[in-house]
């Protein structure tokens, strides 16, 4: 049986729940808390790569949040945003001597703890210009730096602890130790070129028509030799052809020997696929690793011409040089003076640098500034490195604003004289690679192979 309570009771007991908190749901919603839902609230982090030893870098969130990171690791700001609060994380100091860049680095509307802001910093590279090896005569000798002797040096690789180098007219791939300056040849015999010039093999029984264009994944290169894209296997000097056919220029697409080039020069990668500059076809091929498979990126084969497109829209001019930070590709457009970006993932060509059809060698900003025959191309995933061979410098264009500087040499100046900036001298410098911290050259005209840190 229910007891049944009278009004004075039922007072009493609403008075007792109210002063407790107890009781239904408050008035604002918040299921009977009289001070609100508590706020959600989350961090900001990431990680920082690339910092130097002894080096620090102070990021800053929101423009106020400031964090000082002494170490490559993980890293997490101190103050934490709310809910669908916005953040945008910067770099407020640099490094001594090192540059850092922020991806990922901006959000909205956040409903969770944020970790993969990423903070790249690469060493500043001053122009300060050196021979790491080359006699400046010519040859092909073997030996340690001054004694060893290069025939038309134009392509170039390094994997950080050596050089590696298509000497094109020796018709070998030389290999330099970065630390001592020694010199060997890895595969090829000095003389054996030409039509001959395309039978695989180890070492000294393979055979290369003009080696030119390098690229190196740390265990094989790859090169670009008469119409054809070469592998090398370092560990052993093991060369075999990857694509293409020798002797036979087109532009067919297809796999493996089935595949037509036409001048095939410039080679990067990203670990999945090689893409390659097809001079005398005006286009950008691409090709997968794994199975040998041929296609055109962007361009239109026979068609030469300077359009920004998608695609086959887009026109290049003896596409020489290319590079990759694994989202763009970039590409020296050697008769058009200028340098252009390739978006990976929607084949957008765009400008960077450099007006169509105008030769110079003045620095500034995107179409300000001018090239006369920019070749080799590198970058540290912050600049790019190019060889402006017919200037004899070499130019650095920051990739988020275009700005381009001369870096060393001074154009028109040419010669082999080491030194700091524009008191060092070069001479149709082609190819450029970089391990992050310094620039190796394949310094043509001299036959030499320059360091610039």
């Amino acid at each position: 049986m229910f007891k049944k309570f009278n009004g004075a009771t039922m007072l009493t007991i609403a008075a007792l729940l109210s002063a407790c908190g107890g009781g239904g749901g408050g008035t604002d919603g918040s299921s009977g808390n009289s001070g609100g839902a508590a706020t959600a609230s989350f961090s900001i982090g990431g990680t920082v790569s690339g910092l130097a030893a002894g080096k620090q870098v102070v990021l800053q969130n929101n423009a106020g949040d400031s964090l000082t990171v002494s170490a490559n690791a993980a890293f997490t700001f101190a103050g934490k945003l709310n809910q669908n609060a916005s953040y945008a994380v910067t770099v407020a100091t640099q490094p001594v001597a090192q540059t850092c860049t922020v991806s990922n680095g901006t959000g909205s509307n956040i409903v969770a703890n944020i970790s993969n802001v990423a903070v790249n910093c690469v060493t500043d590279i001053a122009g300060v210009v050196t021979t790491l090896a080359g006699n400046g005569v010519g040859g092909t000798l073997d030996g340690i730096g001054v004694a060893a002797g290069f025939d038309n040096p134009v392509g170039i690789a390094t994997d950080g602890s050596n050089v590696y180098v298509s000497d094109m007219f020796s018709g070998t791939i030389r290999k330099v130790v970065i630390s001592t300056g020694a010199v060997s040849t890895l595969a090829g015999t000095p003389g054996s070129f030409g039509g001959s010039g395309t039978n695989d093999g180890i070492g000294a029984a393979a055979r290369f028509s003009y080696p030119r264009g390098l690229y190196t994944d740390g265990t094989n290169l790859y090169v670009t030799s008469d119409t054809t894209v070469r592998k090398i296997v370092v560990a052993t000097g093991a060369v075999t052809t990857l694509a293409g056919k020798a002797g036979t220029p087109g532009n067919t697409d297809g796999n493996g020997s089935a595949a037509l080039f036409n001048n095939p020069w410039g080679i990067t990668g990203d670990g999945v696929n090689l893409y390659v500059t097809d001079l005398g076809s005006h286009t950008i091929r691409k090709i997968v690793i794994a199975t040998g498979e041929v296609t055109t990126l962007v361009g239109r084969a026979g068609l030469s011409g300077s359009n920004d497109g998608y695609g086959v829209a887009a026109l290049f001019n003896k596409p020489w040089g290319i590079t990759t930070d694994k989202s763009s590709l970039y590409v020296t457009d050697s008769a058009n003076q200028t340098i252009r970006k390739i978006a990976l993932a929607t084949t957008e060509v765009t400008t960077l640098a450099g007006k169509p059809g105008m030769v110079g060698n003045s620095n500034g900003t995107g179409a300000a500034a001018s090239f006369k025959s920019p070749i080799g191309i590198a970058t540290d995933g912050t600049n790019l490195f190019v060889s402006d061979s017919d200037n004899h410098t070499l130019r650095k264009i920051v990739i988020a604003t275009g700005a381009v500087s001369t870096l060393a040499g001074t154009a028109g100046s040419l010669g082999s004289a080491d030194g700091s900036g524009a008191a060092a001298r070069f001479y149709y410098p082609f190819g450029v690679a970089t391990d992050g911290s310094s620039l190796y050259v394949a310094d043509r005209g001299y036959h030499l192979i320059r360091k610039i840190r």
